[in-house]
């Protein structure tokens, strides 16, 4: 078997376990009024899904998150990051779960990224529909799903951009982006020693004819305009690409946040602060985030 496919098995059984793992402390969602698998593309595949967990109404912040989990392109879904977006909803924070498809080899990064736009779209133009009419929105991600954060933060400040993949949004403007443990020079991943094999599982067939550095925050980060927050850690095995989006961020003089959590705790790696809820680390990062939304809803 080669290297490449053994790293793919291990995130895969890495990721389940972690799923498995949060699935037992999720929170009874009745607790939380809620709106599940809401399709926003009617073929009755449970990818093109969405939930909405509707925040604590005694701390009601009228200010929409939108997650986008990770999994490497080619596991994960939109029901892992519940107990993530309880954490926000207990704060008073409307949260919806973005579902799209998941790579098996044969789909294309496109294919995802479409699914993602045609989901933000239908989130866009059905706010009173779905009793999220409001004026603050916020786009986090996760590891894959933060690259996929990022990117849709710069389509949605970039018509021209939008317009060149074939999109087009209502207007929008995005209060903040979060992205934990990110991909962010999306272009630097074909270069890292993947197999073809490795290359063809991750992004399918026709990977070879995917332009990478379009599709790559780093490409268009002079077009991102809502304020970042970003978070790795010591052990982070993608903290180098954070890093390389705080050093871009910085050159521009951009408004961010950057934390770097520097733990020896074994719990503490990639996205630990979706995987791990309950250490200490993962709850800095997490209250972060909440500060720092607060304090853009504030301004």
């Amino acid at each position: 078997m080669k290297f490449t496919r053994l790293i793919v098995n291990f995130l895969k059984y890495t990721s389940q376990k972690g799923t498995n793992k949060r699935r037992k402390t999720y929170p009874p969602i009745s607790l939380f009024e809620h709106r599940l698998d809401i399709p926003y593309i009617n073929d009755h595949n449970h990818e093109h899904t969405f939930d909405i967990f509707y925040g604590d109404k005694n701390k009601k912040k009228n200010c929409l998150i939108i997650d986008i989990h990770g999994g490497a392109y080619i596991f994960g879904d939109h029901y892992d990051n519940y107990p993530f977006s309880f954490f926000f909803t207990k704060e008073g924070f409307d949260v919806i779960n973005v579902g799209y498809r998941i790579n098996n080899g044969k789909l294309s990064i496109i294919d995802q990224i479409d699914d993602i736009a045609r989901c933000i779209e239908y989130i866009f133009t059905h706010k009173k529909e779905l009793n999220i009419d409001y004026p603050n929105m916020v786009i986090t991600g996760d590891s894959a799903g933060g690259h996929l954060a990022l990117l849709f933060a710069e389509l949605i400040n970039d018509s021209g951009f939008a317009n060149e993949l074939g999109y087009k949004f209502s207007n929008h403007d995005l209060l903040a982006v979060l992205a934990n443990c990110t991909v962010y020079d999306f272009n630097n991943i074909k270069d890292n020693g993947l197999s073809h094999s490795g290359m063809k599982r991750m992004f399918g067939e026709s990977y070879k004819e995917v332009d990478f550095t379009k599709l790559c925050p780093k490409t268009h980060i002079n077009s991102l305009k809502a304020p970042v927050f970003a978070s790795t850690c010591k052990k982070d095995f993608l903290r180098k690409q954070s890093l390389m989006l705080k050093k871009d961020l910085e050159d521009r003089n951009h408004d961010f946040e950057f934390l770097d959590i520097n733990s020896d705790n074994k719990h503490v790696g990639h996205v630990h602060n979706v995987l791990n809820l309950d250490i200490k680390e993962s709850k800095e990062v997490n209250q972060k985030m909440i500060d720092f939304i607060n304090k853009h809803l504030n301004n």
